[in-house]
This record gives C-alpha cells, sequence and structure tokens, in this order.
C-alpha cells in the first residue's frame, strides 16, 4: 500500500505500508507520474518506517522510476530507520539510482529539512 499526498507546490509526501509487490510498484509509478506531470521538478520525501519488504521485481520497477526521473527530481529524502535490512536495500536502490538528490534521513525533521520546506502538514488517516 502507499499514499500520495501533495504537500507544497512541488513537493510530496509518500507514504508506503507492508509490502510492496510489482502490482502495487507499477500502480504507485502510475499515480505519481499523473500527480508530477505538469511539473518541472519537484522533491519527494518517502516514508518508509511501516514497510515490511520490498520485492525484488518492485526493487527493480523502482530503480528504472527513479533512473527516469533524476532530471525532474530537485531532492528526496528516504526515512527507513527502523529496519535495518530495508536500510540497506534501500541504500542499494540510491547507490543504483546515480543521484546525489537522493539521501535516507531518520526522521521527518531531517527529511524535511533535505526538501528545503520549512514546515510540513501530512494529513493523518
Amino acid at each position: 500500500m502507499f499514499r500520495i499526498e501533495k504537500i507544497g507546490d512541488f513537493h510530496f509526501y509518500i507514504k508506503v505500508l507492508g509490502t510492496f509487490p510489482p502490482s502495487v510498484a507499477e500502480r504507485f509509478i502510475t499515480e505519481f507520474n499523473e500527480s508530477t506531470k505538469r511539473l518541472n521538478n519537484f522533491s519527494v520525501i518517502v516514508d518508509g518506517l511501516d514497510l515490511i519488504i520490498l520485492n525484488l521485481k518492485s526493487f527493480k520497477i523502482v530503480l528504472d522510476f527513479l533512473k527516469k526521473n533524476n532530471e525532474r527530481l530537485v531532492r528526496s529524502a528516504y526515512i527507513v530507520a527502523r529496519n535495518p535490512v530495508l536500510d540497506k536495500e534501500a541504500q542499494i536502490l540510491l547507490d543504483r539510482a546515480d543521484s546525489p538528490k537522493r539521501k535516507i534521513v531518520n526522521n521527518l525533521e531531517d527529511a524535511r529539512n533535505w526538501i528545503g520546506l520549512s514546515k510540513i502538514v501530512i494529513q493523518r488517516d
């Protein structure tokens, strides 16, 4: 599962929950592309604190997506601090996406600072 929320003019918050099978990864890419299609650039906070596992096929789908968006990306922060295995997977994913604009952070405050927002208001479920 995932949720995409616009938190600024060109800033997005993405909450990833549970597992992330290939069908969900593909649906995420479709929805995110729809959300950003009118923007020349964007910044993203990816909150993966509640992510359980990233399927290998999903990993490849997301990696291809990240590489395609390197030019439009201003900055992105990935919060994955609670799961050492996912933290390592996220680091490998970001290394392969080949962009210094992406960073793993420990919390929402660090993420907010990295992407350059003065404050964040996130809609809670």
